[in-house]
């Protein structure tokens, strides 16, 4: 474990400058997003929440991708002779960059609650009380960092096995090993694709539904001051997965994972 952890810190010192770059552009940011809400409205707050989350389903991927070029180009010797075993080296460039991840959700969302309950002009929201509206969000928003976070693993997980690939095929395709890295692309994107409407992933992963409800949700409805027709009811479903599914792709992600690790073992050359 102590070995894992000197990874680790390896990795965080490496990429710890940009880091913090980042995460200061993003505050910068995100700040200047909070004062233009206050001014105006409120809502122009939103889009640019919901669309780092967009990005950040790709982050660990990019992370992945720039962290493992690096490697093969500057440290083939040093990184491929390495005593420790391949899994321990990926698995710490994978928690350096979740934990980057995390940071930047949660500095997103202090910033969009900010933006949420110091509004002067609740009524630009059908007249709902800030702190009920927040209370929706930090719900909805955790549902939403969780997703991220579970899909960008997945595609990170994919990311990682183009680049050992990649490396892998260099001996063989030369400057052509991109080629390599894009069949296993394509295989994730239109194998995968076809995959999902056969009758086999069906009967794989349908099983065990888990319905996602908004505890949140009857407390903001009541905060309404317009008038509601008598027929109106609260939804409290917002979405559904199956246990089967989630296994599916827990058990995919890791093997992805250690088929990347197993041809860094035993394959890949410098």
């Amino acid at each position: 474990m102590s070995a894992w952890w000197n990874l680790l810190q390896k990795e965080f010192r490496m990429t710890r400058n940009s880091a913090f770059v980042s995460l200061a552009i993003l505050l910068i940011g995100g700040l200047w997003l909070v004062y233009l809400s206050y001014r105006h409205n409120l809502g122009i707050i939103f889009v640019p929440s919901a669309f780092i989350l967009f990005i950040l389903l790709l982050y660990p991927a990019m992370y992945i991708l720039k962290s493992l070029a690096w490697e093969w180009k500057v440290t083939p010797h040093l990184w491929l002779h390495c005593p420790q075993p391949a899994w321990m080296l990926l698995s710490a460039k994978f928690a350096n960059a979740l934990l980057q991840m995390l940071a930047i959700i949660v500095l997103t969302a202090v910033l969009l609650l900010m933006g949420i309950l110091i509004s002067p002009q609740p009524e630009q929201l059908g007249g709902l009380v800030p702190a009920k509206l927040a209370a929706v969000v930090v719900e909805v928003g955790f549902y939403a960092a969780l997703f991220t976070v579970a899909a960008s693993i997945y595609i990170g997980a994919w990311a990682t096995l183009i680049s050992v690939v990649n490396a892998l095929a260099a001996g063989v395709l030369g400057r052509f090993r991109w080629l390599a890295g894009a069949a296993v692309f394509l295989v994730a994107v239109v194998g995968f694709g076809y995959l999902t409407e056969t009758r086999i992933y069906d009967l794989l992963t349908n099983w065990g539904p888990v319905k996602l409800q908004l505890l949140t949700l009857p407390q903001l409805a009541g905060e309404f001051r317009t008038d509601v027709p008598g027929s109106f009811s609260v939804n409290l479903a917002v979405g559904q997965f199956y246990t089967g599914e989630v296994l599916f792709y827990l058990l995919l992600t890791a093997a992805l994972f250690a088929l990347s690790a197993w041809l860094i073992d035993h394959r890949v050359e410098v």
